[in-house]
Formats: structure tokens, C-alpha cells, sequence
């Protein structure tokens, strides 16, 4: 059994041991990350809008370096909303249970909704659609209504993966 663990390092997320995304328990993936691989480029919380220059903007998710590039389900649950906004681009939004994970600035859904998804499973392709300044993969998480920062609820998810 492998045990995967986030680290933080001058501003960039990072997984140790390599590509792998997965974290694995010995009944399979139970949560994988929503790419292969993990780099930080914009957090949660107040910040200086990239494009409008616009301060004290709160952002309600982090951005994650992505070229194009599949996107995965962190959880399973069923794909609620497929759409396009003018901010976030195209985008989508998977529950489970009472989380809510949103996946923007994408370039393709492959999934729609109603559908079911499970951990792991590639629901999109990375992109540069809405306000962007590049291609990147916007992350959101709302728990019970309620926007959370996704790399407390990352770092939950891999402590409650250990045993």
C-alpha cells in the first residue's frame, strides 16, 4: 500500500514519488487528484484579479497548472451541471454526498449530467475558455453550501485515506 502526501514548497503543490494522482487503500482508489500532475498557481481566498487587476477579489477555489490535459474525478458521485459562464468557462460540477466539486475553465466536458462518475474516471479536458489568462484547471469545492478551500479538503481526503 502506498501512501501519497501532499507538499507545499515556494508556492507550488507538489506530490511526492512522481505522477501517480491516485491515493490507494487496500479496498482500491478511493480519491484521486483532478490531475496527474499538481502544481499550485493560484489559491483560495483574496487576491488580485489576473486579468481585471481587480484587488481583494476572493477566489472561491485554486488554480492548478494544466495544458490540455485530462481532468479526474476526485469522488464518485453524479454529474449535476455541464454549462458555460463567462468567468469560469466552460465548466462542471460533480456531488457527492454533500460536496459539490466544480472543474472550470475546460476545454471539453466528457461527461453530462445526470451521469454517474467514479474516482479517477477522466470527466473533462483542461482548458483556457471564460476570463483566463492561459490554460489551467479552475477547483472548486462547496460542502454543504458553503465554499471550502480544496487543499484543506485534498489534505482531509489523503488523512482519512491512512490508516
Amino acid at each position: 500500500m502506498l501512501n501519497w502526501f501532499l507538499v507545499c514548497f515556494f508556492g507550488q503543490m507538489g506530490l511526492v514519488w512522481g505522477q501517480e494522482a491516485g491515493l490507494e487503500i487496500d479496498s482500491g482508489f478511493i480519491v484521486t487528484f483532478p490531475l496527474k500532475s499538481f502544481v499550485l498557481t493560484s489559491t483560495y481566498g483574496p487576491r488580485k484579479h489576473p486579468v481585471t487587476g481587480e484587488g481583494a477579489k476572493f477566489h472561491y477555489g485554486i488554480d492548478l497548472r494544466a495544458f490540455y490535459e485530462p481532468v479526474y474525478s476526485v469522488m464518485d458521485g453524479e454529474v449535476v451541471n455541464v454549462g458555460y459562464g463567462p468567468v469560469i468557462g466552460n465548466y462542471l460540477r460533480i456531488k457527492s454526498g454533500d460536496f459539490i466539486l466544480t472543474y472550470g475553465h475546460l476545454s471539453l466536458a466528457l461527461v453530462a449530467p445526470g451521469q454517474q462518475v467514479h474516482v479517477g474516471e477522466a470527466v473533462a479536458i483542461s482548458g483556457k475558455s471564460g476570463r483566463v489568462t492561459g490554460p489551467h484547471l479552475h477547483f472548486g469545492v462547496n460542502y454543504a453550501g458553503q465554499a471550502v478551500n480544496p487543499l484543506r479538503f485534498l489534505s482531509e481526503l489523503n488523512n482519512n485515506t491512512k490508516h
